[in-house]
């Protein structure tokens, strides 16, 4: 049911068939892109596909190292973990993410001063899916240990007329053929604003 960005559903879905073939967790995937287009739904759809929990955070609200500790020591066996504005996230926090993503381990240090010591505390097997709208202010170093990224571009007018409809059918008001394309030509290539104008013009209604 997602419509659009082919190239990518294409990837995406040889990379859940393949883990879930091999009885797996999919690899960390990254999703960059304008806003609007469809990347918490991707993540929605990847712990879908897999059956399994999703846990959504933002890089804003990771400021600490102990906080993102605490989110993944708290995830399930093969949970995906959704982390929006991956690029805002505090440095202390995405070293300790480097070491999770590889090794699935997190050090919690106990003590303050020459006196603080790390203890190694292994979390389960979980699919981090990172999501950014400004990619180029990723280090090199988090960027190399995702093993799939993907680039979402802008829909064309005929798949947002596609989206609209399907839209119209979960409201449950009409839409007409000629209105679907007069909203999607006004929508500048993005879902979130075709069906934020699809609910005004049904209010208008």
């Amino acid at each position: 049911e997602f419509e659009g960005q082919p190239r990518v559903s294409d990837q995406l879905g040889l990379v859940l068939q393949a883990a879930r073939h091999r009885g797996g967790v999919p690899d960390h995937g990254l999703l960059s892109g304008p806003p609007g287009l469809g990347k918490t739904t991707l993540a929605m759809i990847i712990a879908s596909e897999m059956s399994a929990p999703l846990r959504i955070s933002s890089g804003p609200v990771i400021q600490h190292a102990g906080d993102l500790a605490a989110i993944l020591s708290g995830l399930v066996e093969g949970e995906v973990f959704f982390l929006d504005e991956i690029h805002r996230m505090s440095r202390p926090a995405e070293e300790m993410l480097y070491l999770a993503m590889e090794d699935f381990r997190v050090d919690v240090v106990v003590g303050k001063g020459p006196g603080a010591t790390a203890i190694p505390l292994d979390i389960p097997r979980f699919t981090l899916v990172g999501a950014t709208t400004r990619a180029g202010l990723l280090p090199g170093p988090l960027r190399d240990r995702f093993g799939f990224t993907a680039q979402l571009d802008f829909y064309d007018a005929v798949t947002l007329e596609h989206i609209l409809h399907r839209s119209a059918e979960l409201l449950d008001v009409p839409l007409a053929a000629t209105g679907a394309a007069e909203i999607a030509r006004r929508s500048r290539g993005t879902p979130r604003i075709a069906n934020r104008l699809l609910r005004r013009v049904r209010d208008y209604a």
